[in-house]
């Protein structure tokens, strides 16, 4: 004769679900753009000097990745890389299952921090129209996760976060 398994199951409620949609990959180019011509005027360089600097771009992606898994690892949790790296602005990193508000929060805050202090650390390094673009995309491509983070506040304290393809998910459980 078998036992009867014992298991718990959740239903989530949905709360708010926030997505980067098409206009907000635009506002970001357009903020690219207007990055290219702020630095262009503060150096005095042209701006077709500068578009080389856009090859610095892939370090932020790099840093958010890093600082993610270093702090999943310290915090001992099963962090998730989708397949959809290049198109989410969570570069496909996440949990595989909905976490509590609270690791939501510090997660997003360290990556958010974390990759802003190695943009920083790498400007005096790195010639001035490189750094100057590094730390501008560095703030640019973390608007996404900002804009999640002051979202998370607008939501109760004991619910929970699901990273999905092209965004978060805030979700209340009934148990």
């Amino acid at each position: 004769m078998r036992e009867p398994l014992h298991q718990t199951i959740y239903s989530y409620k949905l709360l708010y679900r926030f997505r980067w949609n098409p206009i907000g990959y635009l506002l970001q180019l357009l903020l690219i753009g207007l990055s290219l011509i702020g630095i262009s005027l503060v150096l005095h360089v042209p701006v077709l000097k500068l578009i080389v600097t856009l090859a610095i771009f892939p370090v932020v992606p790099i840093c958010h990745l890093v600082v993610f898994r270093l702090f999943t690892a310290m915090r001992g949790l099963k962090p998730q890389t989708t397949a959809d790296m290049l198109v989410s602005p969570w570069w496909g990193t996440g949990f595989p299952l909905p976490v509590p508000m609270s690791v939501f929060r510090a997660s997003e805050s360290i990556v958010l921090a974390g990759s802003i202090l190695i943009s920083a650390g790498a400007f005096v390094w790195l010639p001035e129209e490189y750094g100057l673009m590094l730390l501008g995309a560095t703030v640019i491509l973390a608007l996404p996760r900002l804009i999640a983070l002051i979202a998370s506040y607008r939501q109760p304290g004991n619910s929970r976060v699901k990273y999905e393809n092209r965004g978060v998910a805030f979700l209340l459980t009934d148990g």
